[in-house]
């Protein structure tokens, strides 16, 4: 009896530090379970579960996604969780799929459980990528069904190939969402790391050839054709109809045919040319543009159906110029 409560005190310790999320299970003997004790419906919790998975005595285990053999066999691997990015010695005494954990090759993967108890198993999907094992965070599923055993049951070959046309099906949809997943993870990395603040913006950013600083300060630094272009940007404060407003140009690139083309048909060194884009029909619009020096002679010119229009520049300062603009579109700026 007191080896019973010691057993009794030792499982509600285990499944307390499980809630707690500090349980990391002891390596355990192959022979302490068998498939006829874990048989049945299980409801999972965490974002490793699919929602349930069924264990059949025979040993396969479908998780909604597949069915694949489990094994009865206790081992320990290292894992880093995909999202965290914690390394963790993870013990299980079930696996499920075609090779042991240890043995996966990259792009391949499986899941391991420990089972705790006849009602509760903690849960793991696994896979390998660059020689490394990868998890994500570990579910908790508990018995909600208990089945009755069944007569074993030989399926005909029409039952076969629908069976295994269901599970390759699954296995397909499996990996779709498992590339998908791993390319938004991708994304959102390459986004971070190009100082974006998420996919959408980086993405956005990119159709307009701009890089985050460009993105972020409505700047255009580099622009096709122009060797040492002069950066220019816009920070709002436009004056419409003779009042200032809290509104902003939109400054965007554009391609060397326009620099070209003003080139041609114009004097004086391109500083830069860019698209200039303002809810209004006319503007009056302050530009910044770092290096120009007061006094110096700017010039400015609208692309407008297919020919170079002046533009009138009502101001030059230190790193700034005004233009009076009565059309939106492409502006170049020249230094004569």
């Amino acid at each position: 009896m007191y080896k019973k409560l010691l057993k009794k005190i030792a499982v509600y310790v285990m499944a307390a530090a499980l809630c707690a999320g500090m349980f990391v299970p002891m390596q355990a003997k192959a022979a302490s379970w068998t498939f006829e004790d874990v048989a049945g419906t299980w409801n999972g919790r965490g974002t490793s579960a699919y929602g349930t998975i069924t264990i059949g005595e025979d040993g396969m285990i479908d998780d909604g996604w597949n069915s694949r053999q489990g094994h009865m066999e206790s081992g320990s691997i290292e894992v880093k969780y995909k999202y965290g990015g914690k390394t963790e010695t993870i013990s299980y005494n079930m696996w499920k799929g075609e090779k042991s954990p240890s043995e996966l090759s990259d792009d391949e993967n499986g899941n391991i459980y420990w089972i705790i108890d006849k009602d509760t198993i903690r849960s793991w999907n696994i896979y390998k990528e660059g020689g490394t094992l990868y998890s994500y965070n570990p579910s908790t599923m508990t018995r909600i069904k208990a089945e009755a055993k069944k007569k074993s049951h030989k399926e005909n070959p029409e039952e076969v190939a629908k069976r295994k046309a269901e599970e390759a099906k699954k296995e397909e949809e499996r990996k779709a969402l498992e590339a998908a997943s791993k390319e938004a993870a991708r994304m959102a990395e390459e986004a971070a790391e190009k100082g974006f603040a998420d996919m959408a913006q980086m993405q956005e950013a990119q159709a307009g050839g701009k890089s985050a600083d460009e993105y972020y300060n409505n700047a255009v630094v580099n622009t096709e054709g122009i060797e040492d272009a002069t950066p220019i940007s816009q920070g709002g404060g436009l004056i419409i109809n003779g009042e200032k407003t809290n509104v902003t140009a939109t400054i965007s690139k554009v391609s060397s045919f326009y620099v070209n083309s003003v080139r041609a048909a114009r004097e004086g060194t391109v500083l830069n040319v860019v698209d200039v884009q303002f809810p209004a029909k006319e503007a009056v619009a302050s530009f910044y543009m770092p290096g120009v020096a007061q006094g110096d002679a700017i010039t400015a010119a609208q692309y407008i159906d297919g020919a170079w229009t002046d533009v009138e520049v009502t101001e030059v300062r230190a790193d700034h110029v005004v233009l009076n603009l009565k059309n939106n579109g492409i502006v170049a700026f020249l230094k004569n």
